[in-house]
């Protein structure tokens, strides 16, 4: 299955990202947005699955580099569990902004896009290449949700 290393089985996780990129279709601008929101949304399913079933396995481009730059002590007490609740917020998140998107809540919208906008400032403060293909993903995500928070 693909993004999955080979000691970390297939999860529901990967099912409902595969189900929910199968979903998108083009059409209008906001649509266009909608779903940009959604798959950039679904695609975080990837790492913050990984982070739950399979704690700091590597299934990312420079996954070897970015992990060892971040969380490796699989000695501290609390490692799995920061791991586990790490994978399960980004899930939360997404969801979160899936739910904006199809309920059309401008509310939560703009919590997304405060979300976004404060991931790409940590990202822009603390920054290492490894961060560039997140840079996209949130940017690209930004701008749609943008658009769609404040969407007349």
């Amino acid at each position: 299955f693909f993004f999955c290393p080979p000691d970390c089985p297939p999860t529901l996780i990967h099912v409902i990202m595969l189900a929910g990129l199968q979903k998108l279709q083009v059409g209008d601008a906001a649509a266009i947005c909608g779903k940009i929101v959604c798959g950039t949304s679904l695609f975080m399913f990837l790492p913050a699955g990984r982070d739950v079933v399979c704690p700091g396995g590597e299934i990312m481009p420079d996954d070897d580099k970015l992990l060892g730059k971040m969380f490796t002590d699989r000695t501290k007490e609390g490692y799995t569990f920061m791991w586990n609740q790490w994978g399960t917020n980004w899930i939360m998140l997404a969801l979160m902004k899936i739910l904006a998107v199809s309920t059309g809540s401008a509310d939560f919208l703009k919590l997304g896009l405060a979300h976004d906008v404060a991931t790409i400032g940590m990202m822009a403060k603390g920054w290492i290449p490894e961060f560039k293909p997140f840079l996209v993903l949130f940017g690209l995500e930004a701008l749609a949700i943008g658009k769609l928070a404040f969407a007349k």
